[in-house]
């Protein structure tokens, strides 16, 4: 009996190609589902790393308490230089252990930070609110806007 070969020894030019358009497609749904995902991930942290700035704010406060001393809140939060976020410029280092290097903060003045989300928030050292922008603080100094205003 005779054996009948055929004359195909792999996979026709049209088969690689939609192997490679399907892969790119797939690959770019995945990709672009990550991205989504990411962005979540950094709005889903901001409350959290807010509110942990303002419970190193309290900390420090009542360790300054304790101390005897007569300013009761850092004048800064952090040594951080104006721009983004990195391991060479951490935030919040002066409230937290060792500060943080995350993803979508940017300092824009001496205590004043733009979130992931855009919003501004606004460090006042004489009352030790952390807060957006408008609520109390002026952008761009971090003081109160009156006296009034610090008062209350």
């Amino acid at each position: 009996m005779k054996r009948v070969l055929t004359g195909s020894r792999g996979y026709s030019r049209l088969e690689i190609a939609f192997f490679v358009v399907l892969f790119a497609l797939v690959g770019t749904l995945a990709v672009t589902k990550y991205l989504d995902i990411s962005r979540d991930a950094k709005l889903a942290m901001e409350p959290g790393l807010i509110e942990g700035v303002r419970k190193g704010i309290s900390e420090f406060a009542e360790e300054a308490k304790h101390r005897g001393d007569l300013t009761p809140y850092p004048p800064v939060l952090d040594h951080a230089t104006l721009g983004d976020s990195g391991q060479r410029n951490l935030f919040f280092d002066r409230v937290l252990d060792k500060g943080v290097a995350v993803a979508g903060w940017t300092k824009t003045g001496t205590n004043e930070y733009r979130t992931p989300s855009g919003d501004i928030i606004v460090y006042n050292p004489n009352s030790g609110e952390f807060a957006p922008a408008g609520s109390h603080a002026t952008p761009g100094n971090g003081e109160s806007q009156s006296t009034q205003a610090a008062g209350d």
